[in-house]
């Protein structure tokens, strides 16, 4: 991925505003829906061999957690960050738990590949096929692969997912047996059945600034992907060993730094996440992650000013969230049992 020098570095630090009486939300920004075009016929021909549902369930109809009032009558404003755009939602209820900006459409970066993989999948190819590479693109400095390397298809699924390869985004593309346009048409048409309305895609990689969504659109897809095993138990491996046909074996390491952080032991566990980042967006990064006495949140951070402060905002917004809200008993007892 292309490298910015973030012009201001901004402290770190968490700050938590208190309030007598104050309500808890920021200033938002929101834009009105931007309609997407039409489906296009081949989206709509190819719904039966979508594996997935293309449409996100809604979220269900039960008790949304309620926000801590201090007995000072005092309550906690949120948490201070560097991002330009910040959401945070209760993914049973789908209640708003903190939100900045979240419906302004921003660049995705690179997750982008969260929908590439969600229509790589409705394709059902054989995880073992062989793929002679030949579109060796850019990833970011590291080289993952050469023009003629012969790999798994499962080795290019891990290495989009684990380390955010555009090379092994776009030859997956390829291999999906669409057109480049018809597989961008597929990611669009996906987002329009999970309700994305201000997301729309050109590319598949995350490297053009046309590719837009919102915090609140991110936490959709985000929703729908980590419901999938495959993507799941793909983006929580720290690293592995790309195997090649030929050639000694290349290790790939996470994009991911809150793998092995606080929010993946107990009492936490971690659902999900992608990172994303290019000049034009900052640094991105979605994840999914419930606690044992709490539900399952989704926490979008996209903008941040620097690589680190983009893991270390998502985990203060969590743990605020976490913090700050109480999720009803009878919710939490129903999801042990």
């Amino acid at each position: 991925m292309r490298e910015r020098l973030a012009s201001v570095i901004i402290a770190s630090a968490i700050v938590f505003v208190s309030l007598p009486g104050a309500s808890m939300a920021p200033t938002v920004l929101a834009s009105a829906p931007a309609s997407l075009a039409q489906v296009p016929k081949l989206a709509q021909e190819s719904r039966a061999k979508n594996q997935f549902p293309r449409n996100l369930p809604a979220a269900a109809s039960v008790p949304k957690p309620q926000k801590k009032i201090g007995p000072d009558g005092r309550e906690s404003l949120g948490v201070k960050t560097t991002a330009s755009h910040v959401y945070a939602v209760d993914e049973t209820s789908g209640a708003v738990l903190y939100g900045l900006r979240e419906n302004e459409p921003v660049p995705l970066a690179s997750i982008t590949k969260l929908m590439t993989a969600r229509v790589f999948r409705g394709r059902n190819i054989d995880w073992n096929k062989v793929v002679t590479m030949d579109a060796v693109a850019s990833d970011g400095g590291v080289a993952y692969f050469a023009n003629g390397d012969q790999v798994k298809v499962r080795d290019l699924w891990r290495t989009m997912l684990v380390g955010s390869s555009n090379t092994a985004a776009l030859t997956l593309a390829k291999v999906s047996g669409l057109s480049p346009a018809d597989f961008v048409a597929e990611m669009n048409a996906n987002a329009a059945g999970l309700g994305m309305v201000n997301t729309h895609f050109v590319e598949p990689t995350g490297l053009d600034e046309k590719n837009v969504s919102t915090a609140a659109d991110i936490a959709l897809l985000a929703r729908a992907d980590f419901a999938d095993p495959e993507v799941v138990n793909t983006v929580a491996i720290p690293y592995f060993d790309l195997v090649k046909v030929v050639g000694a074996p290349k290790r790939v390491v996470s994009t991911d730094k809150l793998l092995g952080s606080f929010v993946t032991k107990a009492p936490y566990k971690m659902l999900g996440g992608k990172t994303g980042f290019i000049n034009e967006s900052g640094y991105n990064i979605v994840i999914s992650l419930a606690r044992a006495d709490a539900g399952a949140i989704t926490v979008v951070v996209l903008g941040a000013a620097s690589n680190d402060l983009r893991f270390q905002e998502a985990k203060s917004v969590a743990y605020w969230a976490f913090e700050n809200f109480v999720w009803p008993v009878h919710r939490l007892n129903a999801a042990t049992q």
